[in-house]
């Protein structure tokens, strides 16, 4: 317990002037003493003194009998007797000391001096509390308005101690909690509007494909149509449902990842069989395109990943080079890995990005001006890059329109 309260710098310096002030005031106190025992020396050598000059005076011979009495003390007897003596004209104890004018005279000067003692230490003292009580209340007020303008929202005030001590711990303490306060805030206000931004992307992208599915109802209740008729307006139902189903799930996936709401399920597995699974989900799509895709294997490479969701980034990415690359082109994969990072490079023969819609690729919902895809919504490449940052990976795209897109995705050995 005293150990504790010892570690405290502002209690160690408190205690130590607390314990000078003691000290200084018991010197004080033996000095005073000191004093109080020369004076009654005088008195009692002025007061002996003249008594015995009186009788040596009066009886020369009795000088040999006195001095011992004066200089080594009375005996019990001689006491008794000389009370006795001095009874007779009234001096006793039950005295006043105004009556004993050494005594009082004494009294008077040890009274004073132990009363300017008292003032000066209380004076010091109160010196000493409102010093430190100053001190220590600006210390708290620092706090207090600080407190306050975390309060009103201004995160920038700083509390800082350049001691050691309970108060450079509380500093630490309350610099850590503004921290946490305009973090949180900050989270929460991205999360709104993340939402805010969700809800209109979600909106805009189903209000096409709902206002179609709405006409196409319209007409198969109020026109007689044909059977063929029919069949083609369902058709396209389905293909519109089928759309926003694909589109929500997509959206969904995205929100859950850039919320962090989705727990990867990592593990130590092949990277290799995870490119050949998204490769393989692709046959028919590249086949139906025309489209060669080819994973060049240079040796296994074994990564701590979420295998379904990785291959769905992947799948993503595979997807878009085949709708963007002609007949006759060519998607190449490779997998490479080096002492500092694992790499998989993506690269197609395709059209090619414009070099202005490079930075914005990645965005929700984005879709390059000169793509011949019309009914794509740009929620893929965007999903792919939330997976890949999940997995603490990065991906970067070079491109040249007529010649071409390479992806490259990096995860770097930690």
């Amino acid at each position: 317990m005293m150990k504790g309260y010892f570690i405290n710098s502002e209690l160690k310096k408190s205690s130590a002037v607390l314990v000078s002030l003691m000290a200084l005031f018991l010197i004080l106190q033996i000095g005073i003493l000191k004093v109080h025992n020369e004076r009654l020396k005088e008195d009692y050598i002025k007061s002996i003194g003249a008594v015995t000059a009186r009788v040596i005076e009066a009886d020369p011979s009795l000088e040999k009998s006195i001095m011992p009495i004066v200089t080594k003390g009375v005996n019990e007897e001689d006491a008794v007797k000389g009370k006795v003596i001095l009874a007779k004209y009234g001096l006793s104890d039950a005295l006043e000391n105004e009556l004993f004018p050494y005594v009082n005279t004494t009294v008077k000067k040890d009274n004073i001096s132990i009363a300017v003692l008292f003032i000066a230490m209380a004076a010091i003292l109160f010196i000493f509390n409102y010093l430190q009580y100053g001190v220590f209340y600006k210390r708290v007020r620092r706090l207090t308005i600080g407190a306050k303008k975390v309060v009103e929202g201004d995160y920038d005030l700083t509390i800082s101690e350049i001691k050691e001590g309970d108060f450079s711990k509380l500093a630490v303490a309350f610099n850590s909690m503004r921290e946490i306060i305009r973090n949180n805030i900050g989270e929460l206000k991205k999360e709104k509007q993340f939402l805010a931004e969700l809800i209109s992307d979600i909106s805009h992208q189903l209000k096409t494909p709902l206002s179609s599915m709405i006409i196409y109802n319209d007409i198969m209740i109020n026109k007689e149509l044909s059977k063929e008729q029919r069949e083609k307006f369902l058709i396209d139902n389905q293909n519109q449902l089928q759309r926003m189903k694909w589109l929500i799930q997509s959206i969904l996936k995205l929100a859950k990842l850039d919320a962090k709401a989705i727990e990867l399920d990592k593990e130590q597995q092949s990277l290799n069989d995870t490119i050949q699974e998204a490769v393989d989900a692709l046959d028919s799509k590249a086949a139906e395109g025309k489209v060669h895709v080819k994973f060049i294997e240079k040796g296994e490479i074994v990564f701590e990943h979420d295998r379904l969701w990785l291959e769905e980034a992947l799948i993503n990415i595979i997807k878009n080079g085949i709708e963007h690359t002609g007949e006759g082109g060519s998607i190449s994969i490779e997998a490479i890995e080096n002492p500092i990072y694992r790499r998989i490079i993506i690269e197609d023969t395709g059209e090619g990005i414009r070099e202005e819609d490079l930075p914005n690729i990645f965005k929700r919902f984005y879709k390059v001006k000169t793509s011949r895809k019309s009914d794509s919504v740009g929620i893929g490449l965007a999903l792919a890059k939330s997976i890949i940052e999940a997995h603490n990976g990065v991906i970067e795209v070079q491109s040249k329109l007529g010649h071409g897109t390479r992806f490259a995705i990096t995860f770097l050995k930690y």
